[in-house]
Order: structure tokens, then sequence, then C-alpha cells
């Protein structure tokens, strides 16, 4: 076949092309030039991030006719092989199909036989964590102790299933996944090589569905330029062909389930259902986009937490201006909740349309700060009420400390000072109630409480007797004096008197 697929026809020939890890990239040529190459190098991330892609490098670096140099010059004749692939001195072994331990021995017995026109025997061996136990076993003093002709890179997306005996004998670099904004200027200058005409918003997309892979994004790239007939692709073309969940879907959703509105929410599923797409993927992106609202709430709408466009940013930080991150917090906690009754559900649809109801109903609470301001404000307001009310009500030291002459009764007393505080024109005051306040208030032992009952009906006599106690609670003068000592008196006894 002539045609070669975007990843091969533009994958990265020296360490200053492979995008988004630099970190490794500069480690990796700063040891080349400082003569401090490890023998046995172990590469780990993601998938398509540039695992296999540094290990070429890094054998053309070491192989170089003009090496070993950080930049090699791919024109002689060591480049070149590497670069097809049919090297004598490189070999590039597939971990798992090739895990056995008489493999492994075959190895052993190889590396002891000197490079044939190279300065290094190189072994690539790519998917390492597939080798078995009794391979990595047979591996380990070859891999401690190689001939110095020869060096070993491993490139893995599992490190953890690596034995720890292995990853000490390697010198490890782990790989990330790329920025958002990285892949797109990628894929950007890719269609221009090709000449073909995307907008950035479709080129957003397609880097977005990546998630943070250069080889995913070559391969949706192919996939977009080969679908259309013109070197102009529109942004519909390209949501059609790939399959991808529209952005504005998702924050249509998300829109409507901040505003309450049912409806709205009922009728967005029912569009992704018609539209026949994955609604287990589509409820993934709602949790990663419910993410990013929490996200920048909390922190801001530049914060490197989250990996979307500036478009995104300034879109998002509107719709949570008026929502609290508690709020937010207790969306995606229930999103994540209900994620697996979204993965086994035998009706997917009914299952996802029941989660967003559920969220609907969620309410946004009064934050514990926001609450604690509250309450001490409304504390503050009864202090001054307070303070304002002691300014209209006689002290209870004033009432004690008041010396009552022989012609003045304590009745008196009481009606002369509060009289113009409490008015009660209609009530007449009971003379046996007012003589049992006055006692209380000059500290002195009421006397007892005499109450001519029939002694047989004991039941009319204890209603009676309440009946009258609560008739002698009410008594405006009862009132007047508990207002005195705010609230002291408990009790009202009372006596029958003849006329």
């Amino acid at each position: 076949m002539s045609y070669k697929v975007l990843a091969l026809k533009y994958r990265p020939q020296t360490f200053q092309e492979v995008i988004g890890q630099e970190h490794v990239t500069t480690t990796l040529s700063n040891a080349i030039s400082s003569n401090r190459v490890a023998h046995a190098i172990l590469l780990t991330g993601p998938r398509g991030t540039g695992k296999t892609t540094i290990a070429r490098i890094m054998a053309k670096a070491m192989n170089c006719q003009e090496g070993p140099t950080p930049n090699p010059c791919n024109i002689c004749k060591s480049c070149k092989s590497i670069t097809s692939g049919n090297s004598s001195d490189v070999f590039e072994i597939d971990g798992a199909s090739n895990n056995s331990v008489d493999q492994i021995r075959e190895l052993r017995a190889n590396v002891t036989y000197m490079p044939t026109t190279s300065r290094l025997k190189i072994y690539i061996i790519d998917e390492v964590h597939m080798l078995s136990t009794a391979a990595f076993n047979a591996l380990l003093k070859t891999l401690e102790e190689p001939p110095d002709h020869v060096m070993f890179i491993f490139a893995t997306t599992e490190s953890h299933k690596i034995p720890i005996t292995i990853l000490s004998r390697c010198q490890r670099h782990d790989l990330g996944r790329v920025k958002l904004a990285q892949i797109s200027a990628h894929l950007q200058r890719l269609c221009t090589k090709e000449n073909f005409i995307i907008s950035q918003e479709s080129i957003d997309l397609v880097a977005s569905e990546a998630d943070g892979s250069i080889r995913d994004s070559l391969s949706l790239l192919d996939r977009v330029l080969s679908s259309s007939q013109t070197k102009e692709i529109d942004f519909d073309t390209i949501i059609n062909n790939l399959g991808i969940i529209d952005k504005k879907i998702t924050f249509d959703l998300s829109d409507s389930i901040l505003n309450y509105n049912v409806a709205s929410v009922l009728e967005l599923i029912n569009r992704i259902n018609d539209l026949g797409l994955d609604l287990k993927k589509f409820y993934s992106a709602i949790i990663k986009h419910f993410r990013n609202f929490a996200v920048i709430k909390a922190c801001s709408k530049n914060s490197d937490v989250v990996d979307i466009t500036e478009s995104d940013r300034d879109i998002i930080e509107k719709m949570v201006s008026n929502f609290s991150v508690l709020y937010l917090t207790q969306i995606l906690n229930t999103l994540l909740k209900e994620e697996q009754l979204i993965k086994f559900a035998s009706n997917t649809r009914v299952a996802l349309e029941m989660v967003m109801l559920k969220i609907i109903q969620i309410r946004p609470g009064i934050e514990i700060d926001e609450l604690i301001k509250r309450l001490d404000l409304l504390a503050g307001k009864i202090g001054e009420g307070r303070e304002l009310a002691q300014e209209h009500i006689i002290s209870r030291e004033q009432v004690e400390s008041f010396t009552p002459k022989s012609s003045v009764t304590p009745n008196e007393i009481i009606d002369n000072k509060i009289s113009d505080k409490i008015d009660a024109p209609n009530n007449k005051p009971n003379p046996n109630i007012e003589n049992r306040v006055s006692g209380v208030i000059n500290n002195k032992e009421a006397e007892p409480v005499k109450i001519q009952t029939n002694p047989i009906d004991t039941k009319s006599q204890h209603q009676e007797e309440e009946r009258l106690k609560h008739e002698a609670m009410g008594h405006p003068l009862v009132t007047h004096a508990m207002r005195i000592f705010s609230g002291n008196i408990v009790d009202v006894k009372f006596k029958n008197v003849n006329n």
C-alpha cells in the first residue's frame, strides 16, 4: 500500500518533535550529552503518548554515526535502518507474543555477540508487563549486568504488573497524557500540511475525544479526512462520521439540570438515544462535565486542573456563578454513586432518565459559613432587643431594694411602678392573688393553700384546683410580676376568702 496513516507518516524522528513529553526527552538528551545513559530504561505511561517513538529515537541517538548525540541525523545508514525497522542491531520485541522463558533464554544467548554494524545492540521490548514470571526471572541477571555493547529499552502501559526486581534494575521515565491545547495545535498543523480546512471548534472536539493520546487523535483525524470528498470539512460532518457526542448537548443538559427543567432533560436524553449514540459513554461525559463545573467553581476558570478550551471555561464560569461548590459536589457525588446502575442496567435509557430526575430533585442548601453568619446576625439583633427592653422594665434589684412605708402596701408599690408600662383596665385584681404575689416579692413564706372541697369527690377537687390555678396564672398582676422577675415565678397558690 502506498498510503500511510497520519500516525506513521508524521511520526516524530527527533526528541524535539515529540509532543508533550519534554520532561522525558530533556532528561534523555542531557544523559546522552553527559555520557550518563543507563543500560536499562523503562518508559511507562498511557497509550499513544510516545513510548515506542522515544525508544526508537533513543536507539538512533546512541547508534548514529555522528553520536552518541541527542540530535540524530536521520541520514546515516544506521538511522535510516532504525527508522525503517530493519536494523540488524536494534531488535523490537513484542512482549505479548514473546513472553515465554524459552524466548528470553534465546535472547540471553544472543546478547553475548557483538553488534554487526552499529555501536550498540539495543533490545526494545514493548508491553514488557506481558512477560511471564519465569521469563522475568530469566532476564534478571542479564538485565542487572549486561555486556557493555547491550542496552535494554522497555515500554509498558501497566508498570504495576512488572516485578519490583525488574523495576529496581531500570531507569524509569513516566510519560503523561498530552494536554488538549497541544493536541489541537498539532492536528491543526497536520491539516495545513494535508491541505484540509477544518474549524478550530472541530479540531478541539477531535482532540478532546482522544483523551490525551496523540495516536488516538491522529486516528480520528484520519477518519475525518477520509470521510469528506472536499478539502473543507464542516462541524456536522465530523459529528456524524465519528459518532462523537456534541458538547453543546452536554452543556444544554447541564443547564436544564441547574434550572430544574425536567421536560428539557428528558427531551435531550431522547435526542441522544435517537442519534444512536452510546448512552453509557454519554453518562461518562456528564460526569466529566460536572467535575469541570465543581473544579472551576472551587478554583477558578484559569486552573490547570481542568483540560478544556478557553471558550468552554468562560461558559462554565457563567453557568456556575450562582451556585455553591457544595451543591455542585452533591450532583457529582450522586452521578458517581449511580454509575454502576447505568453500567449494568438492562434498559440504559430508563436508568439514565431516573438518575437525571434524581439529580434535579437536589436543591442548593446553605453553606455552613453562611449559616454561621446569619446566626451571628440574629444573635446581635436579639442582644439589641434585650438591651432596649431593659430600659423599659424595672429590674429585680430595684424592686427588692425599695423599702415601703407603713402606709403603703406592696400591692400599691407594684401598681405605682408598672401601671404605666402595662395597661390592663378591664381586669380587676384578686386581693388573694395580690397578697400571694407580694409575699413572693418580699421573700416571705406564703400562706398555705386552703381549699374547701368535697372530700368524697377528689377528682372534682383536682379539676377545680387546676381551673383556679390556670385563672390565677393568667391574672394581669401575676403577668406583671413575672416580667419583673424575668419569669422566675414558677407557680401561684391561691386561697378562698369569705367576704
